[in-house]
Protein backbone atom coordinates (compact mmCIF):
# COMPACT_ATOMS: atom_id res chain seq x y z
CA UNK A 1 0.00 0.00 0.00
CA UNK A 2 2.72 2.70 0.94
CA UNK A 3 4.14 1.31 -2.51
CA UNK A 4 1.76 2.93 -4.67
CA UNK A 5 1.38 6.20 -2.31
CA UNK A 6 4.91 6.59 -2.84
CA UNK A 7 4.26 6.43 -6.68
CA UNK A 8 1.34 8.94 -6.30
CA UNK A 9 3.83 11.17 -4.61
CA UNK A 10 6.75 11.00 -7.57
CA UNK A 11 4.28 12.49 -10.15
CA UNK A 12 5.75 15.59 -11.11
CA UNK A 13 2.21 17.95 -10.59
CA UNK A 14 3.86 20.90 -12.49
CA UNK A 15 4.14 19.25 -15.40
CA UNK A 16 1.18 18.01 -18.04
CA UNK A 17 1.13 13.82 -18.39
CA UNK A 18 -1.60 14.50 -21.46
CA UNK A 19 0.24 15.79 -24.59
CA UNK A 20 -1.36 16.78 -27.75
CA UNK A 21 0.51 16.56 -31.08
CA UNK A 22 1.51 19.36 -32.50
CA UNK A 23 -1.08 21.18 -35.03
CA UNK A 24 -3.73 18.54 -33.78
CA UNK A 25 -6.43 20.88 -33.89
CA UNK A 26 -5.22 22.85 -37.13
CA UNK A 27 -6.16 19.47 -39.10
CA UNK A 28 -8.66 18.33 -37.35
CA UNK A 29 -11.35 19.23 -39.45
CA UNK A 30 -9.80 18.17 -42.49
CA UNK A 31 -8.76 14.85 -41.55
CA UNK A 32 -12.36 14.15 -40.20
CA UNK A 33 -13.64 15.24 -43.61
CA UNK A 34 -11.00 13.30 -45.09
CA UNK A 35 -12.35 9.72 -43.34
CA UNK A 36 -15.90 10.24 -44.16
CA UNK A 37 -17.09 9.04 -47.58
CA UNK A 38 -18.30 10.67 -50.23
CA UNK A 39 -22.40 11.75 -49.92
CA UNK A 40 -24.21 11.47 -53.12
CA UNK A 41 -26.39 13.83 -54.07
CA UNK A 42 -29.55 13.05 -54.97
CA UNK A 43 -32.08 15.75 -56.91
CA UNK A 44 -35.02 16.79 -54.98
CA UNK A 45 -38.07 15.22 -56.65
CA UNK A 46 -40.27 17.64 -57.95
CA UNK A 47 -43.81 18.95 -56.21
CA UNK A 48 -46.92 17.69 -58.05
CA UNK A 49 -49.79 20.31 -58.06
CA UNK A 50 -51.88 17.51 -57.22
CA UNK A 51 -49.68 17.28 -53.97
CA UNK A 52 -50.12 20.84 -53.41
CA UNK A 53 -53.67 20.71 -53.45
CA UNK A 54 -54.69 17.73 -51.95
CA UNK A 55 -55.52 18.46 -48.28
CA UNK A 56 -57.28 21.08 -49.49
CA UNK A 57 -59.45 19.44 -51.86
CA UNK A 58 -60.27 16.36 -49.00
CA UNK A 59 -61.17 19.65 -46.46
CA UNK A 60 -63.67 21.01 -49.57
CA UNK A 61 -64.68 17.52 -49.54
CA UNK A 62 -65.61 17.04 -45.57
CA UNK A 63 -67.23 20.20 -45.87
CA UNK A 64 -69.64 19.24 -48.56
CA UNK A 65 -70.56 15.75 -47.05
CA UNK A 66 -71.31 17.77 -43.76
CA UNK A 67 -73.67 19.91 -45.60
CA UNK A 68 -75.31 17.51 -47.25
CA UNK A 69 -75.82 14.81 -44.16
CA UNK A 70 -77.14 18.14 -42.10
CA UNK A 71 -79.08 19.19 -45.02
CA UNK A 72 -80.46 15.13 -45.67
CA UNK A 73 -81.49 14.92 -41.47
CA UNK A 74 -83.26 18.12 -41.42
CA UNK A 75 -85.62 17.31 -44.73
CA UNK A 76 -86.36 14.25 -42.77
CA UNK A 77 -87.22 15.26 -39.52
CA UNK A 78 -89.08 18.43 -41.33
CA UNK A 79 -90.83 15.71 -43.19
CA UNK A 80 -91.55 13.21 -40.43
CA UNK A 81 -93.05 16.44 -38.37
CA UNK A 82 -95.74 16.60 -41.02
CA UNK A 83 -96.35 13.72 -41.74
CA UNK A 84 -97.37 13.23 -37.93
CA UNK A 85 -99.53 16.36 -38.05
CA UNK A 86 -101.00 15.33 -41.26
CA UNK A 87 -101.92 12.31 -39.32
CA UNK A 88 -103.19 14.05 -36.18
CA UNK A 89 -105.24 16.02 -38.19
CA UNK A 90 -106.67 13.46 -40.01
CA UNK A 91 -107.80 11.15 -37.68
CA UNK A 92 -109.17 14.11 -35.72
CA UNK A 93 -111.73 15.70 -38.75
CA UNK A 94 -111.42 12.50 -40.96
CA UNK A 95 -109.57 14.48 -43.68
CA UNK A 96 -106.60 14.31 -45.26
CA UNK A 97 -105.36 18.28 -46.49
CA UNK A 98 -102.23 19.33 -46.71
CA UNK A 99 -100.86 20.73 -43.26
CA UNK A 100 -98.85 23.90 -44.14
CA UNK A 101 -100.61 27.17 -43.00
CA UNK A 102 -104.46 25.21 -44.03
CA UNK A 103 -105.76 27.25 -41.25
CA UNK A 104 -104.22 30.78 -41.79
CA UNK A 105 -105.61 30.69 -45.45
CA UNK A 106 -109.46 29.69 -44.30
CA UNK A 107 -112.26 31.38 -43.74
CA UNK A 108 -114.87 29.82 -42.28
CA UNK A 109 -118.04 30.78 -40.62
CA UNK A 110 -118.78 29.38 -37.29
CA UNK A 111 -122.25 28.19 -38.65
CA UNK A 112 -119.95 26.23 -40.90
CA UNK A 113 -117.63 25.11 -38.65
CA UNK A 114 -120.91 23.62 -36.48
CA UNK A 115 -122.07 21.87 -39.64
CA UNK A 116 -119.36 20.37 -40.22
CA UNK A 117 -119.20 19.34 -36.62
CA UNK A 118 -122.29 17.75 -36.52
CA UNK A 119 -121.80 16.07 -40.04
CA UNK A 120 -118.78 13.79 -38.74
CA UNK A 121 -120.74 12.92 -35.58
CA UNK A 122 -123.60 11.31 -38.12
CA UNK A 123 -121.20 10.07 -40.52
CA UNK A 124 -119.40 8.42 -36.78
CA UNK A 125 -123.03 7.48 -35.61
CA UNK A 126 -122.31 9.64 -32.31
CA UNK A 127 -125.10 11.57 -33.59
CA UNK A 128 -127.04 8.44 -32.54
CA UNK A 129 -125.61 7.75 -29.62
CA UNK A 130 -125.68 11.04 -27.65
CA UNK A 131 -129.26 11.57 -28.96
CA UNK A 132 -130.54 8.21 -27.08
CA UNK A 133 -128.40 8.94 -24.10
CA UNK A 134 -130.10 12.22 -23.68
CA UNK A 135 -133.59 11.84 -24.67
CA UNK A 136 -133.94 8.37 -24.01
CA UNK A 137 -133.18 7.80 -20.94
Amino acid sequence: METKINKLKEIDKTKNPFKVPDNYFAQFNEEIMSRLPEKVYVAPRPVLLWDKVKPWVYLAAMFVGIYFTVNFLTRNAEKAQITTEQSDSSSQFGISRPVDNYWSTVSITEEEFYQFLEDQMVDDGYYDYMYNQYYLN
